[in-house]
């Protein structure tokens, strides 16, 4: 079989690694190419698979941008895939190629989404419905995103699939602790969505000695060290920018926090459990499904207000800051469940069977 992914990423983010987990674990006859605008994150994807190849194209910058999807259609055409997967971080993500990819004959798609965040505009949303029609399987990482894209984007009750995505057992090689300091961490995009300013603000209300440690980054990076100086926590919020062994982190917390204003399937909760380490997170996306509340972790309501939200924020991080014993009956809790409930092969064999079931119409 040849499977052919499309991403019109710019960068890495949740969904790209998600999709690279699956790509290190498909059948190893399958041949394998990625396509994409962004030459950095082509490759990076194309190297998680030994023989992978790399296939950068142009950017569609619009509607009225004919010369690029032309040479979109010819390289699909070229390709003579079995399988296109479209990887969707959001849902007007890879909409031009997709529906270029919908005029490719004898090309099956199959569309992947990672967030229920709305559609651009009317033109977009309508062209949503247009390549969704067009798909040969529409599939999304949780319940709660698939049910929510239907209805954001007026499609058929029950179109979208739901494969959880799994999450790999890694052997971790954690530095040293450098203090018995209760320990908050974050693995995460700096972006507004993500609620690492709420994240902030609750860490601020928490009794001293308290560290935040947030690994990654991203647009909202000068907004966050502006806030982290204006609200006095130099001294308690680390920003470390993009670290690409990050989960080597995970047992150095004592808590990790997800703080959210959106989310579809979060790995990170999963890598967080799979590490034993209790989680507190914002009620968002499928949480629920990842989460189970006051076992393996908090999960927080979000209030009417964000200031209301970083208080529930606070309230629960600190339930958990004083009481040791818990957390870490929690964390075991959660390690146990992870291992069923994240389970990285059950994921790819579920994406094995439907790109197979595809393939056959084809």
């Amino acid at each position: 079989m040849h499977l052919a992914v499309y991403t019109d990423a710019a960068e890495r983010g949740g969904a790209e690694s998600m999709l690279g987990h699956l790509l290190e674990r498909l059948d190893p006859a399958w041949r394998i190419s990625v396509v994409g605008p962004d030459e950095q994150v082509v490759r990076w994807l194309a190297g998680r698979r030994r023989g992978s190849a790399p296939v950068v194209v142009d950017r569609i910058e619009g509607r009225s941008d004919l010369n690029h999807m032309v040479r979109h259609r010819r390289v699909l055409r070229s390709l003579d895939a079995d399988v296109l997967h479209a990887n969707l971080s959001t849902m007007s993500s890879c909409q031009w190629a997709l529906a270029v990819a919908a005029t490719v004959p004898n090309l099956p798609v199959v569309v992947l989404e990672h967030a229920p965040m709305g559609t651009w505009s009317a033109a977009s949303t309508r062209l949503k419905r247009l390549t969704s029609a067009r798909a040969a399987a529409h599939v999304a990482v949780g319940e709660v995103p698939a049910r929510t894209i239907e209805r954001l984007g007026g499609l058929p009750a029950g179109s979208i699939r739901v494969i959880h995505s799994g999450v790999p057992q890694e052997q971790l090689d954690p530095p040293p602790r450098p203090d018995d300091v209760f320990t908050i961490g974050i693995l995460s995009r700096l972006d507004p969505v993500k609620g690492v300013d709420r994240a902030v603000r609750a860490v601020a209300g928490l009794d001293r000695p308290v560290r935040l440690v947030v690994v990654g980054d991203g647009p909202e990076r000068p907004s966050l060290e502006g806030l982290v100086q204006e609200l006095g926590l130099g001294d308690v919020v680390e920003l470390r920018g993009w670290d690409d062994r990050a989960r080597d982190l995970l047992p150095t917390f004592d808590v990790y926090l997800l703080a959210s204003r959106l989310e579809a399937f979060p790995v990170t909760i999963g890598e967080a459990a799979l590490a034993g380490v209790p989680v507190v997170a914002t009620d968002v996306g499928s949480v629920r499904e990842a989460v189970v509340d006051g076992e393996t972790g908090i999960v927080v309501t979000p209030a009417d207000t964000e200031e209301g939200t970083v208080r529930a924020l606070t309230d629960a991080l600190r339930t958990l800051q004083r009481d040791p014993a818990r957390r870490a009956a929690m964390g075991r809790a959660a390690a146990l469940d992870a291992v069923d409930r994240f389970d990285v092969d059950r994921s790819v064999a579920e994406w094995e069977d439907l790109y197979r079931s595809v393939a056959r119409r084809r």
